[in-house]
C-alpha cells in the first residue's frame, strides 16, 4: 500500500514537474517573446570606418600644396534611423529632406553602413545635435578629413583635385578598398597617384544600445596615412608668374637643364581645387565646369595649337641635317614668296623685305621667305620626319597625361581628308602653320635639347618621398649633330640681342638670353603669341615658354612676359642665372 502510495505521488510530482516546465516555456515564448526579442536587439555590434587622411603634396622647397584637416561629420546609420528624425535633422543641417531620403537609400543593401549626411559642420550645428542626441537614434558625429589646397590657384593643373566617386565607377572598383562614398583623384597628381596618396582606412567595432548608442570599444584598427608626394615645381616661382599672365588665356613653363625637372607649370585661367571639397562652393564649381574659357584645362600639357615661328627652329634642323643648307646659304626676301611666277604670293610678315639673308639673320628676324624655300627644298615627308625626330606627333613620357599634337604628311591628309597634299601646304608647315598642331610643352622640350646639343628630355616633376629627385635617366640623346644646334643657339642668341631681332624685348641686362618668337595665325581671331628660350647662354641652365592665346605678336607680348619671367629667377635662384 505504502509503496503505491509513493508511485502515485511520484507521478504527480513529475507531472507537476512537466506542468510548470511547459507554463514556462510558454511564457518565454509566447507572452514574453516579444520582450526578449527586443532586448536581445538592444545589443549589437557596428562597423565605424577610419577615415585615413590622404597624404600630403609638397613642392620643391617643402611647401605643402595639398594636405587634410580635420573636420566634423555628420553620419546617420539606416538600420537604427527613425525616418519621423528626417525633418529634425533636415532643419539643423540645412538639408533638404528629400537629399536625406535619397542618401540613406544608398544602403539599401547596407543598412548598418554610416551613411554621410554632411561635411565640415560648424560647431554651432553639433552642439545642435549633440542637445537632441538622447532623442535622436542612429546619428552620430565623426571626426573625418577634408582635403585642402593652401595656395588655391597657385599649381592648381599639376595638383590637381579630388571629388566623390560615382555609382559607376563604383561598379568597377574593389569594393575592399573603395567606398561607395569614397573620395578619389580626378585630375592631376591627385589622380595619377591616387593609390599612393589615399592610404588605408581603419575602423571600430562597437557595441552600441538599441538608439545607437555605443556601450563598449570591441577592437580598433587605426588608419594608415597615405603617402606623401614631393613636386620639382617651386611654388614661389609659380606665384610670382600667375600675375603676369593675369585672365588671359596662357602658360608659362620653365625647366632646370642640369636635371630636367620641371620648376613651373602656369597655366591660365586657373581654377581653386578647394572648390571641389567644399559643398558651399558649388555656385563656384558649376561656373569652372561650364565656363567658355575652359580653366580645367591644362594648356602647357593638352592644349594644341599652331606653333607659329618657333616651328622655324625644326625646319632649320631638318634642312641643315638633310644638306640643303649651310648657315651661310642665303635666299632673297622681297616682302614674298611665290611657288611658280603665277601662283599665289606667300607673304613674310615684313612686307617690305628682308633682302639677301642668311640662316643666321633668317633666325635672328624671324624672315617668312627663307624659311618658305627652305621647306619647299625639304618637302612634307622630310618636315614631318624630323618634327617627329624631335618630339611633336607623339605623347611626351611624362608623369601626367600630355597630348600628342599632330604633325601633318600626305598620307595623314589622304586618309583624313581625301584629298592630295600641296606643295603650298609644304611652305606654310615650314613657318609652323598648315595642319601643324603642338603643345606648349612639346615646344619647351624642343628648346632644351637646342640649349644641351641634343639631349631629348622627359622632364621631371615626381621626386622620390624623402623630396630628393628621382634618378631615372630621364633624357636621351637625338642623333643630330652639335654643330647644327650651335647654328640654331647663335641665331636665337641673334634674335635677342640684336636691334632688328624679333625677341629684342626679351632682352635682359645681366645675361645673355637665347629665344626664338612666334606669331601663330589662328582665324578668325587674333594670333597667338609664343616665345621660348634658354639662359645663360654660355651655360644653359634654365628653358622655359611662354603662349599667350590671341596675344596678337610673340615678339612683343610673349617676349616681355619672358623677360620677367628671367628677372623671377635671377631673384629666386641667384647665382645660377649668372
Amino acid at each position: 500500500m505504502k509503496t503505491a502510495i509513493r508511485v502515485q505521488v511520484l507521478q504527480f510530482l513529475i507531472a507537476a514537474s512537466f506542468a510548470a516546465l511547459s507554463l514556462g516555456l510558454f511564457q518565454t515564448q509566447i507572452i514574453k517573446g516579444g520582450y526578449f526579442r527586443r532586448s536581445s536587439e538592444q545589443n549589437r555590434i557596428r562597423l565605424i570606418r577610419l577615415e585615413a587622411p590622404r597624404g600630403n603634396i609638397f613642392d620643391r622647397n617643402g611647401v605643402l600644396l595639398a594636405t587634410s584637416r580635420p573636420a566634423y561629420n555628420v553620419y546617420a546609420i539606416p538600420e537604427d534611423f527613425n525616418p519621423k528624425d528626417i525633418p529634425t535633422i533636415g532643419h539643423i543641417l540645412e538639408l533638404p529632406e528629400t537629399e536625406i531620403r535619397k542618401r540613406l537609400s544608398q544602403a539599401r543593401t547596407a543598412s548598418f553602413t554610416p551613411i554621410l549626411l554632411k561635411q565640415d559642420i560648424s560647431k554651432e550645428i553639433s552642439m545642435q545635435i549633440e542637445e537632441r542626441r538622447p532623442g535622436l537614434s542612429g546619428i552620430f558625429i565623426q571626426i573625418g578629413m577634408i582635403r585642402t589646397y593652401p595656395f588655391k590657384e597657385v599649381g592648381a593643373h599639376t595638383i590637381g583635385y579630388i571629388g566623390k566617386i560615382s555609382k559607376e565607377e563604383y561598379q568597377t572598383l574593389d569594393p575592399s578598398i573603395y567606398r561607395f562614398d569614397a573620395w578619389i583623384g580626378r585630375s592631376g597628381i591627385e589622380r595619377v597617384f591616387d593609390s599612393r596618396l589615399r592610404g588605408e582606412d581603419g575602423g571600430r567595432q562597437l557595441e552600441v544600445d538599441a538608439r545607437g548608442v555605443p556601450i563598449s570599444l570591441l577592437s580598433e584598427k587605426e588608419p594608415e596615412l597615405g603617402g606623401d608626394v614631393h613636386l620639382s615645381l617651386d611654388s614661389k616661382l609659380e606665384d610670382r608668374i600667375k600675375p603676369l599672365l593675369s585672365h588671359r588665356r596662357s602658360v608659362v613653363l620653365v625647366m632646370d637643364l642640369k636635371t630636367g625637372e620641371l620648376l613651373a607649370a602656369v597655366s591660365t585661367p586657373g581654377f581653386d581645387p578647394n572648390i571641389f571639397v567644399t559643398p558651399s562652393q558649388n555656385a563656384e564649381r558649376l561656373s569652372v565646369i561650364g565656363s567658355k574659357d575652359h580653366p580645367l584645362l591644362d594648356r602647357g600639357l593638352n592644349g594644341l595649337y599652331p606653333p607659329g615661328s618657333v616651328f622655324k627652329l625644326v625646319t632649320a634642323i631638318a634642312a641643315l641635317e638633310a644638306g640643303l643648307i649651310t648657315p651661310h646659304t642665303t635666299f632673297e626676301c622681297p616682302g614674298y614668296f611665290r611657288l611658280s611666277p603665277r601662283s599665289r604670293r606667300f607673304k613674310c610678315w615684313f612686307s617690305e623685305g628682308h633682302g639677301r639673308v642668311d640662316l643666321y639673320t633668317a633666325l635672328e628676324r624671324s624672315c617668312n621667305v627663307y624659311f618658305y624655300n627652305t621647306g619647299r627644298l625639304l618637302g612634307e615627308k622630310k618636315l614631318s620626319e624630323y618634327a617627329r625626330k624631335l618630339g611633336f606627333g607623339a605623347s611626351p613620357v611624362f608623369e601626367l597625361p600630355a597630348a600628342s599634337g599632330l604633325v601633318p604628311s600626305a598620307d595623314w591628309k589622304k586618309e583624313r581628308y581625301h584629298d592630295n597634299w600641296y606643295q603650298g601646304e609644304t611652305v606654310t608647315f615650314a613657318i609652323g602653320q598648315s595642319y601643324l598642331l603642338v603643345s606648349p610643352f612639346q615646344i619647351l622640350r624642343l628648346v632644351a635639347a637646342i640649349a644641351t646639343n641634343g639631349q631629348m628630355f622627359q622632364p621631371k616633376l615626381i621626386k622620390s618621398s624623402d623630396g630628393n629627385l628621382e634618378t631615372e635617366k630621364n633624357k636621351q640623346k637625338i642623333e643630330i649633330r652639335e654643330e647644327t644646334f650651335r647654328t640654331l643657339r647663335q641665331g636665337m642668341l641673334q634674335a635677342v640681342s640684336s636691334d632688328r631681332g624679333t625677341g629684342q624685348l626679351a632682352r635682359v641686362n645681366f645675361a645673355k638670353l637665347a629665344g626664338k618668337s612666334g606669331t601663330a595665325q589662328a582665324p578668325p581671331g587674333d594670333a597667338h603669341a609664343w616665345f621660348s628660350g634658354f639662359f645663360p647662354y654660355e651655360d644653359p641652365k634654365f628653358a622655359f615658354v611662354v603662349f599667350v592665346e590671341r596675344g596678337k605678336s610673340g615678339g612683343i607680348t610673349a617676349a616681355q612676359i619672358a623677360k620677367r619671367i628671367v628677372y623671377f629667377c635671377k631673384d629666386i635662384y641667384g647665382s645660377a642665372v649668372l
